[in-house]
Formats: structure tokens, C-alpha cells, sequence
């Protein structure tokens, strides 16, 4: 009888507990959402092994708390998304000030980015897809990460007086925007060349593509990347391990950019410039001047990959056998 009572009370306690919480719900006029376990599973599961090493580390750990927060004001998807690119944009532009000016700066940068896993979550919680704000996410990558460097450049400039400092930031700035135009080159050339071009029997290259297509089977799939993040699918979940190759990942990442930065800021307050071999140094010039020299091997990396070790004719091919995929989807 103890027991039955015990298990009645405790029943209606939690009845009770949810009867208020939702009457506080609806005085502060915010939605029902699922618990923040359940909205990683519908938010973050389906894209998990797509996510980056940023967003592993910290992006998609906060996210979803905002991602839980708008949704109870019933905002949209849209709001996250101009909220993303606001905070991208006023935080490029405060790194031309100086001190505190440039922590503002740098925290705006990193909030953006968690911004930008939120307006994801939120279009997956919606069930809704745009091409319209994809290319708007597109857009943001390409001019705000390049506006940062160049700003941060200036700012630094105005602060310690070394014109070496807008010299980096020109480097970082180019070299993302290389970056950028390197890894979509084998998109743009299978959108000109296949896709678009009505002469592309005539081209030798694309015989051989053809060739190889019919050889491998068309309906095999696209390839497999054995360095893609699918071959270590501990490394995004609650079982994060460091492994070697996160290291080059770190220092050409952007988004965990922004957040070194903001501590090297910080540090910029409390230790102040110091003078090596007749230059003027801090914190942050030093991680820029290490961004300005990795950032354009990366680039040339990827690009002698793409032209010499084959990389850019298996993403070709790779894209052929995907718009096979998608003309004839499997039953």
C-alpha cells in the first residue's frame, strides 16, 4: 500500500511540476519545445557526420540551446540566419578599433558562427529547405571571414603602428577567398564544362570519363573518401579523441580562428606589445602573422592536389556518378 501511495504521490507531483511549468510557458508567451536531448536528435543526428571540427568542439554544444530558446519564441530559421550575418558583419568592422573594441570584434565573429549552426537546426526542426538562404549562408562564408582578416589588419595597425600587420591580414583575407574558389573548382567546372557544355562529346576528357563510368558501373555510388569524417565516427560524439589530422584542421579553420583570436585579445590587454629584433609584437599579431603564413600553404596544397595529384578528375567523376544517382534513384 506504502509503495502504491508513494508511486501516486509522485505521479502527481510531476503532474503538478508540468501543469506550471507550461502555466509559465504560456504567461511568458513561449512554445512547448522538445527537451534539449530530443532536439539533438532531430536538430543535429541527421548531419552529424558532416559536422567540422568547430562545430564539434563548441559550435553544435551551444547551439542548441539558442536553437531551443528561439523556437519557444517562435521565431524562424530566417531570424537566425540575418542574426548570423549581422553579427558577422558588425564584428569584421569593430576590428578596425582597437583593445576592447577588438574583443567585441571577435566575440561577435564566434557568435556568428554559432548562429550559423542554430538557423541549420532550426530549418531541420521546421522540416523546411531554401536554396535562397543557402546561397545567403554562401554569401556570408565568402565576405565576412574576408572582411575579418583585412579589418583585423588594420586595427592592428592602428594599435601598434607595424605596417606588417595590414600585410597579413591582405594574405589571410586573398588566401581565404582562394580557399574558397579552390574547393568549389571542381563544381564550377562540372556545371561549365559537363553539365552545360553541348559540345562535350567532342572533349577528350569527358570520353574518358565516360569510359571509366561505364567500366566502374555507374550504379555504384559516388566514391568513398577514406579520410571523410565517416571513417571516424567517434570523433563528433561524446566519445571526442584528438587525432593528428585535427592539428592542420585547427589552423585553417576560420571559425576556431575567431575564437584563438579573441583569447590572443585578451591577452593583447594584459601583456601588451613587446619588441623583437625591431618589430613590434602581441599576442594576436603573432597568430595572425601564423594564419597569414599557413593559410596560403593550405591553399597551395589543396590547389597542387586538385591540378597534379588527381583530386579535381575524381570529383568530377565523382559528381557524374552522383547525377546518375539523381536521375535514377534506387527503389
Amino acid at each position: 500500500m506504502m509503495s502504491r501511495f508513494r508511486s501516486r504521490s509522485r505521479e502527481s507531483a510531476l503532474r503538478q511540476a508540468n501543469d506550471g511549468s507550461r502555466n509559465v510557458l504560456e504567461q511568458l508567451h513561449l512554445k512547448s519545445v522538445a527537451p534539449i536531448p530530443k532536439l539533438r536528435q532531430i536538430c543535429q543526428d541527421p548531419v552529424r557526420d558532416n559536422n567540422d571540427l568547430a562545430g564539434a568542439l563548441f559550435g553544435s554544444r551551444v547551439s542548441i540551446y539558442i536553437t531551443s530558446l528561439l523556437l519557444r519564441l517562435g521565431l524562424s530559421a530566417n531570424f537566425a540566419s540575418r542574426t548570423m550575418l549581422l553579427c558577422g558583419v558588425a564584428g569584421s568592422l569593430c576590428l578596425v578599433g582597437t583593445g576592447w573594441w577588438r574583443v567585441l570584434g571577435l566575440s561577435l565573429i564566434t557568435l556568428a558562427f554559432v548562429f550559423d549552426c542554430v538557423d541549420g537546426e532550426m530549418a531541420r526542426y521546421y522540416k523546411i529547405d531554401s536554396f535562397r538562404w543557402a546561397a545567403f549562408d554562401y554569401i556570408h562564408h565568402m565576405s565576412v571571414k574576408c572582411l575579418a582578416f583585412f579589418c583585423l589588419g588594420i586595427g592592428l595597425f592602428l594599435e601598434f603602428g607595424s605596417p606588417w600587420t595590414i600585410v597579413a591580414g591582405g594574405v589571410g583575407s586573398l588566401s581565404w577567398l582562394m580557399l574558397m574558389t579552390v574547393r568549389d573548382l571542381g563544381v564550377a567546372l562540372f556545371a561549365k564544362k559537363i553539365v552545360m557544355d553541348d559540345e562535350r562529346a567532342g572533349n577528350p576528357a569527358y570520353q574518358r570519363m565516360q569510359e571509366h563510368l561505364a567500366s566502374s558501373g555507374n550504379g555504384s555510388g559516388p566514391a568513398r573518401n577514406p579520410e571523410s569524417k565517416e571513417s571516424k565516427p567517434d570523433a563528433w560524439g561524446a566519445d571526442f579523441r584528438f587525432e593528428p589530422w585535427m592539428i592542420r584542421t585547427y589552423l585553417v579553420s576560420f571559425d576556431l580562428a575567431a575564437p584563438s583570436l579573441l583569447v590572443t585579445a585578451l591577452l593583447d590587454l594584459w601583456i601588451g606589445p613587446f619588441s623583437v629584433a625591431g618589430l613590434t609584437l602581441s599576442p594576436t599579431i603573432l597568430l595572425l602573422y601564423l594564419y597569414a603564413l599557413v593559410l596560403p600553404l593550405h591553399m597551395l596544397d589543396l590547389l597542387h592536389g586538385a591540378m597534379r595529384r588527381g583530386s579535381l578528375r575524381d570529383e568530377l567523376y565523382d559528381l557524374a556518378r552522383r547525377i546518375d544517382s539523381f536521375r535514377s534513384p534506387r527503389r
